[in-house]
């Protein structure tokens, strides 16, 4: 633990914040007499956790193409309904399933370019709280569409990573203060009290992110590996230097 003077006001960390213990904002800290007019030394620290995810993200498409745009969007519309339908009864609440594309264009071949017919593409973005049903929704999906079914992408995450992000952060200030103390120690000073810690924006990176262009080919079950989710913190801190 990293000691602190009795004259702490407040001490403040959120997000991409700054712990101060030499004044009574992050703001202040520098300029504080403790501070500024003793010697600092200014380490920085990393940390990282992992954790298994237990949800999962799929964006699924239904694309269809006709000679008429209006035929080509009833195709999608009654192939979309059918996808939609097998989703909700399959269990996933509406609040997990939303519509997050839609484009309709036209299609151009032949020698001299010329419309030849229409694309329609309907995006939906499905959230599934329970990973190991994910290969079957995949499956299920893949049958109520047909081949007009595309799998985009699909991502792994864990739903409530802020113990993950404690962790990480621990492990950051940890190092920060190790790393402090070996400088303070090799310019012949004592490491004193803390005057500043800055967080920055700790930032998560999903593993086992698949991407999909075609559906050709799909196995009748879909193997799913969810991988792990892993979580890093960043610090810099500034402590002051005693002889």
């Amino acid at each position: 633990m990293i000691g602190r003077p009795a004259g702490i006001i407040a001490i403040t960390l959120a997000l991409g914040g700054t712990l101060a213990a030499c004044g009574t904002s992050s703001t202040a800290a520098s300029n504080s007499p403790s501070c500024s007019s003793n010697a600092t030394v200014t380490s920085h620290g990393q940390g990282s956790a992992s954790g298994t995810p237990d949800m999962a993200t799929v964006d699924l498409a239904v694309q269809t193409q006709d000679s008429t745009a209006a035929a080509a969007l009833d195709q999608n519309s009654a192939n979309t309904s059918g996808l939609l339908k097998t989703l909700l009864s399959g269990g996933i609440p509406k609040s997990d399933v939303q519509t997050s594309g839609l484009s309709l264009h036209a299609i151009y071949g032949g020698p001299t370019p010329a419309i030849t017919g229409y694309q329609v593409t309907n995006t939906v973005t499905v959230q599934i709280h329970s990973v190991s049903a994910t290969g079957s929704i995949i499956d299920a999906a893949a049958k109520a569409a047909g081949n007009s079914i595309r799998i985009n992408q699909i991502a792994f995450s864990v739903k409530d990573s802020s113990a993950l992000f404690d962790q990480a952060r621990a492990e950051a200030v940890s190092q920060a203060a190790t790393e402090a103390k070996a400088m303070a120690t090799a310019a012949g000073m004592h490491l004193g009290a803390l005057c500043s810690l800055n967080d920055s924006a700790p930032s998560s990176v999903p593993l086992n992110t698949s991407i999909y262009s075609t559906t050709a080919g799909l196995p009748s079950s879909v193997p799913i590996q969810v991988g792990s989710q892993k979580v890093k913190a960043t610090v810099t801190a500034v402590y002051r230097l005693q002889p």
